[in-house]
């Protein structure tokens, strides 16, 4: 299905059906018809508008990926290189980047096509690695732009001069662009690590807690000066609530004898029936 999205977009895309950063309306509705027949389920617009999401995610992480050093890029065989220790260093921080290392990244060139906002202009005379090699011109842009601020824009020997109004606008967009200028990449690599975050966090409360050390735990906080029968209690406490014998498992040592001292302070009548 990821296949025939961008199959049928690049086709979309250099039929002119692409006049910005995105399709045209009808250009999802060719997809959906075409999945909803070679697939044999019912698609809508609304999935492959959705799934333009996904894709622009993968170009981000890619590109990403290839800014880093310590790795390389195989244009032949379109793919992210780097040695074995690069490799495992990167996986264990983001576990989802190791299907783009060391791997052909598939139908890479029409990704950027679909993608790029820039790719989809001037009836393709140019591919995207062609775009990637191009000079940076953003001094020159930068050059314009800081005349039209100083009210003096040259052309030949011409000079015109501007208003102070217009000079107040130029500067007021550009200090509104560069605000909301935000980098994707970083928003994304963000967004994988509190994804993984979320998913440590549900795989520890999926697990059972294990009594027996929680017991020699709490025991071993008699070298505070805790006596035997008051952890006992403690210990009884917590096995009644789970998710408080998680945390009280997590917690250092120092931690734990501040829960501890809150705990004996805030449960003194608690603590007398127990015991």
């Amino acid at each position: 299905m990821h296949e025939t999205i961008l199959r049928i977009l690049t086709q979309e895309a250099h039929k002119g059906n692409k006049p910005s950063s995105t399709f045209k309306a009808g250009s999802f509705v060719l997809v959906a018809k075409e999945i909803t027949a070679q697939f044999r389920v019912e698609c809508h617009p609304s999935y492959v508008e959705n799934r333009m999401r996904t894709l622009r995610t993968m170009w981000s992480t890619i590109q990403t990926i290839r800014k880093k050093s310590g790795f390389g890029w195989d244009d032949n065989l379109k793919m992210i290189t780097c040695d074995p220790k690069t490799y495992q260093e990167k996986v264990m921080v983001h576990r989802k980047h190791a299907e783009y290392l060391n791997k052909k990244i598939d139908m890479y060139d029409e990704l950027a096509i679909v993608v790029e906002k820039d790719t989809a202009t001037c009836g393709f005379s140019k591919s995207y690695v062609d775009l990637e090699h191009e000079p940076d011109n953003s001094d020159s842009d930068e050059f314009v732009t800081d005349n039209v601020e100083e009210g003096v824009v040259e052309k030949g020997k011409n000079t015109v001069e501007s208003s102070t109004t217009g000079s107040e606008i130029s500067k007021s967009r550009k200090r509104k662009h560069g605000a909301f200028n935000v980098d994707e990449s970083v928003l994304t690599d963000l967004s994988d690590q509190l994804k993984e975050i979320a998913v440590a966090l549900k795989e520890i409360n999926r697990s059972p807690v294990d009594y027996t050390a929680l017991y020699n735990e709490v025991m071993a906080m008699m070298a505070n000066g805790y006596s035997e029968d008051m952890l006992a209690t403690v210990f009884d406490y917590l096995c009644e609530n789970e998710k408080t014998a998680r945390g009280f498992l997590t917690k250092n040592a120092r931690l734990r004898k501040l829960w501890l001292d809150s705990f004996c302070s805030h449960n003194f009548e608690y603590l007398a029936i127990l015991c």
